[in-house]
């Protein structure tokens, strides 16, 4: 279309990437007459642990979420072209055959340069400093430094660690500190027909209600323990909820439940104990990249 008046179309205001994979880079325009640009970028959730076997009898524990970074630059300082990377999210732990856990890999980080590349001086915006998941699957994605990004120093930003995933069996209590969450705990095995895994949190902040995320349902006699409910995504307002945590089961020859899988950026839940079989973790959800011009 012919530009006569440098004037930007509301389709050009806000563009929204999401992730192919770590190796496919994908490139955002500048739009003519925009005087600001904002971006923000969300890193992917780690999966969540699987439980183990009657054996040990421990609930797969919740993964992390990711980081949020939001920067805003004068548009003049930044080329017409940038390159991003929505990260993606990791697998939950497999299900476990042998008493140990199965421990899910890290998850990866959002990226937005100007080159396709993760180096910190071509980086303009980043998720956070280390991935979510890194060195245990319930730790979150830290904060972002211009360490990681030496062009965001070009803007204003505001970098906010993700959440942790349930360990102790708390539950998740979401946007206590970051609009992405982390994943629950998988539930226990026991006489009585197993725990059920713990679940996020309810959200209620007055001006509407968000409905529980609830844990897989226990096992019977001979039952299998119930999956954990997936996360749920919100775009108005925006955050998102982590898996709830697997359903666990009585001893016998029985399965856990498996973890949910967790929203945008959020942490995979846990898989629950089984008497033979622990249940395989929840999928951490992929992060995002938003970026919007005025």
């Amino acid at each position: 279309m012919l530009d006569v008046f440098n004037i930007t179309t509301q389709s050009d205001n806000v563009t929204i990437f999401y992730a192919r994979g770590t190796s496919d880079w994908q490139t955002w325009q500048k739009p003519r007459g925009c005087k600001f640009i904002w971006i923000m970028c969300i890193g992917g959730g780690c999966g969540g642990e699987s439980g183990t076997n009657e054996a040990s009898n421990s609930g797969g524990r919740g993964g992390g979420s990711g980081g949020v970074c939001r920067a805003l630059f004068p548009a003049n300082v930044l080329p017409d072209t940038l390159f991003v990377q929505p990260g993606p999210g990791s697998a939950g732990g497999a299900t476990s055959f042998g008493g140990a856990a199965n421990l899910p890999s890290a998850a990866n980080r959002s990226f937005v340069g100007i080159a396709a590349g993760t180096a910190a001086m071509n980086t303009v915006c980043v998720s956070g400093a280390a991935g979510a998941g890194t060195t245990n699957p319930n730790n979150a994605e830290t904060a972002a430094t211009t360490t990681q990004a030496g062009l965001m120093s070009l803007g204003t930003f505001i970098a906010t660690a993700g959440q942790a995933g349930d360990t102790l069996g708390n539950g998740i209590t979401p946007l206590s500190a970051t609009i992405t969450s982390g994943g629950a705990l998988g539930g226990l095995v026991t006489v009585a027909g197993g725990t059920p895994g713990l679940s996020i949190g309810s959200v209620n902040l007055g001006i509407y209600t968000t409905p529980q995320i609830s844990g897989g349902a226990a096992g019977g006699i001979s039952g299998t323990g119930g999956a954990g409910n997936n996360g749920i995504w919100s775009w108005k307002p925006m955050f998102g909820l982590g898996g709830a945590g697997g359903g666990g089961t009585n001893t016998g020859v029985n399965s856990g439940g498996r973890g949910g899988d967790g929203a945008y950026g959020c942490g995979g839940g846990g898989g629950a104990a089984g008497s033979t079989i622990g249940g395989a973790g929840g999928k951490g959800g992929d992060g995002l990249v938003i970026i919007a011009t005025f």
